[in-house]
């Protein structure tokens, strides 16, 4: 099991491409046997189980992955393996995932801007999003979340785009990694609040995180789990989720939307994906096996102690999640014409 203290803390937050409506029938019409026809996938599996990372060891994508390779073991009957395949901000260990044989025997676990962001932001992808890619299931949504430096004096968002008001082009808002979710959700921030801050991306979630706590920078959008520790301890104060609703974790916080900014919304999740043409007994089995494996309470409480929630999704209501967030976001990428480093 891996250590809470050690969960969130050395990521950079990346990762897609708009889908046309040619694009999304075709995918659509592949995951339709998914759902019809979840019969018997023969002796699947009859040897180990690849769930390949594209992130190094000890970051969240890798906890999330041996997570459920622990609780999908029992459930399979077979050892799940978890293989790290870092690179090109999570582009390089997807590309693999994807252009590996379709025979139930490798699957990603990724996070799903590499779906929905990176193909706006990359000037050239190896994989195509929907046509190679077989949605699987979200396996565990992470709110964004602003923080403040207590020495700011500012407890909520209306309080915080007062302050900006007064003191406009004078606050800084860190994000954990340029063209990542958190700072598009920063820019996202910037235009829909009118508040004039200045957008400070850093590589990765721990050094934002760092110079927060330090006073370096004012405010931070960062995914909630990295932030936890130091929001208990006093060290940062939370303003607001950009979530769709309240987490059970900081019940006391508001979202976005009660504020009145129900477009400012930014959840990262994460995901299970195999390659274009996986059988579809196979993807039924794994998909029911995801199901079983989110509600293993080692996995649904571990994640829930970091702020994050285990969830299950099925494969057409994935699709249709990267479907919504990738337009959205790439509205965002042609708004403001950040592209990857």
């Amino acid at each position: 099991m891996p250590s809470k203290g050690m969960f969130w803390g050395n990521v950079m937050w990346p990762a897609e491409a708009r889908f046309g409506r040619r694009r999304l029938l075709t995918a659509t019409a592949a995951l339709t046997p998914i759902a019809a026809r979840a019969q018997d996938a023969g002796d699947w599996p009859n040897r180990p189980v690849r769930l390949v990372v594209p992130f190094p060891p000890g970051g969240p994508t890798d906890i999330i992955a041996r997570l459920y390779a622990q609780a999908l073991g029992p459930v399979l009957k077979q050892t799940v393996l978890v293989e790290n395949r870092a690179g090109g901000s999570g582009v390089t260990g997807t590309d693999y995932v994807l252009k590996s044989a379709a025979d139930g025997y490798t699957f990603g676990i990724i996070d799903g801007g590499s779906l929905t962001i990176l193909p706006h932001t990359q000037p050239k992808m190896p994989y195509r999003v929907p046509e190679d890619v077989t949605p699987i299931s979200v396996v565990t949504r992470v709110p964004e979340a602003l923080v403040a430096h207590p020495s700011l004096g500012v407890k909520s968002l209306p309080e915080l785009l007062e302050l900006a008001k007064r003191q406009p082009g004078k606050l800084n808002i860190g994000t954990a990694g340029a063209a990542g979710i958190s700072h598009l959700t920063a820019l996202v921030f910037r235009a829909q609040t009118g508040a004039a801050v200045e957008v400070v991306p850093y590589r990765g979630a721990a050094p934002a995180v760092t110079d927060l706590v330090a006073g370096q920078v004012q405010l931070l959008f960062a995914d909630l789990p990295p932030l936890l520790p130091h929001i208990r301890a006093g060290s940062m104060t939370t303003l607001a989720l950009a979530a769709r609703q309240r987490s059970p974790t900081l019940p006391d916080v508001p979202t976005t939307g009660e504020f009145g900014f129900p477009k400012l919304l930014a959840e990262n999740w994460y995901c299970a994906v195999a390659p274009r043409g996986l059988p579809a007994p196979i993807a039924a089995r794994f998909s029911a096996a995801l199901k079983e494996a989110s509600q293993v309470a080692g996995v649904k409480n571990e994640l829930a102690a970091q702020g994050a929630e285990a969830t299950w999704t099925s494969p057409e209501e994935m699709l249709a999640l990267m479907r919504e967030d990738s337009e959205s976001w790439r509205q965002v990428v042609v708004t403001s014409g950040v592209k990857s480093e």
